[in-house]
């Protein structure tokens, strides 16, 4: 029996030996690794994944939120009902912070103002009659 099992061991080792005759590449050394990485297993953060999801919806709610804004202003029924419901939106909800009522009637007096000889065109028109 000791013959057989040293018989199968030589066996063993000659095929072990033939099949290894393919010279295995030495593995790389570690300043190599670190020279040039592999990241096709690299996987990010599950936070950082969320914080995209995130502002991606956040995109989304907000060009929604305004397509909705602009259907509701080109429903109203004339162009001045028009104007005032886009002021009044663009001061008091699509301005990123909250305002103070000082502020906004700054705004509404300083920036929403037409040139004088506008104006008194404008009056002009306003007087005059109908047909």
């Amino acid at each position: 029996m000791d013959r057989s099992s040293s018989q199968q061991r030589k066996k063993r080792r000659e095929s072990k030996r033939k099949s290894g005759d393919k010279k295995k590449p030495n593995p790389p050394n570690r300043s190599e690794e670190s020279l040039h990485p592999s990241y096709t297993n690299l996987q990010p953060p599950y936070s950082a994944i969320c914080r995209q999801r995130y502002h991606a919806n956040n995109v989304l709610y907000e060009q929604q939120f305004n397509h909705e804004l602009k259907m509701l202003e080109l429903m109203q029924n004339s162009a001045y009902d028009s104007m005032r419901f886009h002021r009044h939106f663009a001061i008091t909800t699509l301005w990123p912070p909250l305002h103070t009522r000082k502020e906004i009637e700054f705004v509404l007096d300083k920036f929403f103002r037409h040139p004088e000889r506008q104006t008194r065109r404008l009056h002009e028109i306003m007087k005059g009659p109908v047909h």
